[in-house]
């Protein structure tokens, strides 16, 4: 990498010059990270050490990141859709993973990934009040199996049930929310 030193206010963008090409082939937020992390490194005056092979490279790999959460993201929406609660906990938790390796390699994700955060937390309770919702009614089949006059026990058994499966849905369709990675809008109707 050949070294380029500018003294004059205008670095950053002499910089972004002399990368012209390897900048033309970057999207939109991969252009925005190769910017901010040269504007931080100019503000801490350290931009003279900056890599540009590396911090291209990085906003790369973030931006694969950034769309592979995108992608999980889509699969929790479709997983939540269809009442799979273990499942979209699961993508929920892998777009958090891949949100964290973007932002390890300088992508700013701070609010997303504080709402996957809130999505993996809504789709484990919706997960706990799926099971006891299934736990409720495996009760009140037994109430309702039992020989003794357990009608009561049985119809309060179905009506806990029925309130731990709304819950449940409630909490799903907080998890379902779909969201935005780094400008990247998700969308759960898969547009």
């Amino acid at each position: 990498m050949a070294e380029v030193r500018y003294d004059d206010e205008d670095r950053v963008e002499a910089l972004e010059e002399t990368y012209e090409v390897e900048l033309a082939g970057l999207n939109e937020n991969e252009s925005r990270q190769v910017h901010d992390a040269l504007t931080e490194a100019e503000f801490s005056g350290e931009l003279g050490q900056v890599d540009m092979d590396d911090t291209i490279l990085s906003a790369q790999v973030a931006e694969d990141n950034r769309e592979d959460a995108e992608l999980a993201q889509r699969e929790q929406a479709q997983a939540a859709d269809r009442g799979d609660f273990e499942t979209a906990r699961e993508k929920a938790e892998e777009v958090g993973d891949n949100l964290a390796d973007a932002s390890a390699q300088g992508a700013k994700l701070s609010e997303a990934v504080q709402e996957n955060d809130h999505d993996v937390l809504v789709l484990e309770e919706a997960e706990f009040q799926a099971e006891s919702a299934e736990a409720f009614a495996d009760g009140a089949v037994v109430f309702a199996d039992a020989e003794t006059d357990s009608d009561l026990a049985a119809h309060e058994a179905i009506h806990d049930a029925q309130d731990a499966a709304d819950t449940a849905d409630d909490y799903l369709e907080q998890g379902d929310q779909g969201g935005t990675y780094g400008d990247q809008s998700i969308h759960t109707d898969g547009t």
